[in-house]
């Protein structure tokens, strides 16, 4: 791989990364959170009387913000891959990670979340539409380990290769601990701290990426740790 196009992968990373980011954001500004355990006037208001135009529209913003994470996650792995055996496996955890964690978000999760508001404003009990909900926000949680597992392994391949800054792995495998950690803890609420966490550090991997960008120089051949120090 030549340093044009070494240059231009990770571009393409950090946006897809950031995209993901802002899009996610933009998304749940539309819809109406229900948590685990709510009262039935919560779900009541969040199910069956809030806009389901609204809510469609911002989960279809969040649905597109899933894709750029699954191609910039992909992609992740691809730049961190080192020739070496250790370096294969990590880039294939990577891929496993970010692949199992999108279908559990979309096939799961985004399903779920759909089929409770749409049941809500179609003659369905709050009880079943809970009931659904609620299959909804173990997905989320659920998908916080295998989150964590992408966090964990990237670090790995950051400080095995060093293409990005070590603080990068730092703070990732402290992501990725905490969030793996949260799961059997989710109703104590850390995993919303594991969340927020999560999305920082994804921030971080999105910015070096494109600092590391900026700084490769052409004759310098792909995949060394230019611009990588901390």
């Amino acid at each position: 791989m030549t340093a044009a196009t070494d240059r231009r992968l990770w571009l393409a990373a950090g946006w897809l990364l950031i995209g993901y980011i802002v899009l996610t954001f933009a998304g749940v500004s539309f819809e109406h959170s229900l948590m685990l355990g709510d009262s039935p006037d919560k779900v009541k208001a969040a199910l069956a009387d809030s806009s389901m135009t609204r809510n469609f529209a911002g989960g279809y913003v969040e649905y597109l913000a899933t894709l750029l994470l699954l191609l910039g996650g992909l992609l992740v792995a691809r730049l961190l891959r080192s020739e070496s055996a250790t370096g294969g496996w990590l880039s294939s955890v990577m891929t496993a990670a970010v692949t199992i964690q999108v279908a559990i978000t979309v096939a799961v999760g985004f399903a779920a979340g759909a089929a409770a508001l749409y049941d809500a404003h179609h003659g369905a009990t709050l009880a079943t539409a809970t009931t659904v909900n609620d299959i909804r926000n173990f997905a989320f949680f659920l998908t916080g380990g295998v989150a964590g597992v992408f966090a964990l392994s990237a670090s790995a391949a950051v400080l095995s290769t060093g293409r990005l800054p070590r603080w990068v792995a730092y703070s990732g495998i402290v992501v990725g601990v905490l969030s793996i950690a949260a799961v059997p803890a989710a109703r104590t609420g850390v995993i919303n701290l594991a969340t927020l966490l999560g999305f920082a550090w994804i921030v971080a991997v999105a910015v070096t990426s494109l600092r590391r960008a900026r700084t490769t120089r052409i004759g310098v051949p792909a995949g060394s740790p230019v611009g990588s120090a901390a």
